[in-house]
């Protein structure tokens, strides 16, 4: 009988699992974000500005050491008032892309520039998350179409911003 080692290393319904990360752009062409307003300036350069006041919508961005973008995601679109965000799918994101810190942000349809309770908690639920794995949430920004509310600049994150290259 074949040890279990021998026997799982030749079964072909095993298969190898590799994680490549390819990119066209030097690191110098990439945005860099190092403040809130930079981050909400970006985001209205991506988020379809009809639908800000239509339907709540979640996106990650994910950024280097550096502060610059490695790439975004919308993850999630809801209703009028609310969107379903799986934290664990925001962190197998910040995984796959090597990214160092995570900006997350979402609209509030209403116009509403104050966090819920259920922001709040989600944002603690993602940091901690995050956290496990050594990468940091940078900010979470509220978008509407009058202007941005950042949990950064209301001591709600702490300031992870750097412009160190």
């Amino acid at each position: 009988m074949k040890n279990f080692s021998e026997k799982w290393a030749v079964d072909p319904q095993l298969h190898e699992v590799e994680l490549v990360y390819r990119t066209s752009t030097s690191n110098t062409n990439k945005p860099q974000l190092c403040s809130p307003g930079e981050v909400s300036d970006y985001l209205r350069s991506i988020w379809k500005q009809d639908r800000i006041e239509l339907q709540e919508e979640f996106y990650v961005l994910l950024l280097n050491n550096a502060m610059r973008v490695l790439g975004w995601s919308k993850i999630s679109s809801g209703g009028r008032t609310a969107t379903i965000v799986d934290v664990s799918y925001v962190v197998q994101l910040a995984v796959l892309s090597n990214a160092s810190s995570v900006i997350v942000a979402h609209n509030h349809p209403s116009g509403a520039l104050k966090p819920s309770t259920a922001d709040i908690n989600l944002t603690k639920r993602i940091q901690k998350a995050l956290q496990t794995l050594s990468i940091s949430l940078n900010d979470h920004i509220i978008i509407c179409r009058q202007g941005y509310y950042s949990f950064l600049d209301h001591n709600k994150i702490p300031n992870s911003y750097s412009d160190d290259e």
